[in-house]
């Protein structure tokens, strides 16, 4: 978070706005799937042998159940997520989206992540709310949402914010964003998790 201020009052000193996103996951942790975190592990990471065995081993074959009132339902298979409330559950995570960090970088944006939590952000000159450098933070955020397809990016959860100087903060924050198809007013203000 003091990463993101100061880069948005370096940016505010020398005349630039920021448009900062906070992306927001649904189900994240559930809807990891194996196969592609397997391969992730493989070819991004170099697991290999025995480490990529017991990789494959922790993931596949896991069942769930739902118990409630003394019943339990049938058992079913988990073919995605990973096991929440282990040590290795967020690892996990950030592994299976590491590779989203490196194309926010391809985008000449700034991104960090805290486990299911993702902001991206750019700085601008241009007052213009329609062009700008930091509407590639727009751009940036659909290439995240195709990449993250799996995950589940909620639109209507997501949220833009311009930080800058008040005079130009009070310009740019009057217009709303068109994103996935949904419309996003600017908040005053947002919630850092």
């Amino acid at each position: 978070m003091l990463k993101v201020l100061s880069d948005a009052f370096v940016a505010a000193d020398t005349g630039q706005a920021t448009l900062l996103g906070f992306l927001d996951l649904t189900a994240a942790f559930d809807t990891v799937n194996h196969a592609i975190l397997i391969e992730r592990l493989r070819l991004t990471f170099g697991v290999v042998d025995s480490a990529l065995h017991w990789m494959t081993s922790y993931l596949t074959d896991r069942t769930q159940y739902v118990r409630y009132h003394g019943e339990v339902s049938t058992t079913t298979h988990v073919y995605c997520g990973v096991p929440q409330g282990s040590v290795l559950g967020p690892a996990l995570f950030l592994l299976y989206v590491a590779d989203v960090i490196e194309l926010v970088k391809e985008c000449g944006l700034i991104s960090h992540a805290f486990a299911d939590d993702v902001q991206n952000y750019g700085h601008s000159v241009s007052a213009d709310t329609g062009t700008g450098r930091p509407y590639d933070n727009l751009i940036c955020i659909e290439q995240v949402r195709c990449w993250m397809a799996s995950l589940h990016l909620n639109p209507t959860m997501t949220e833009l914010i311009w930080l800058s100087s008040p005079c130009r903060t009070n310009l740019l924050s009057t217009s709303p964003i068109r994103l996935f198809g949904t419309v996003i007013q600017p908040p005053q203000s947002v919630r850092d998790l």
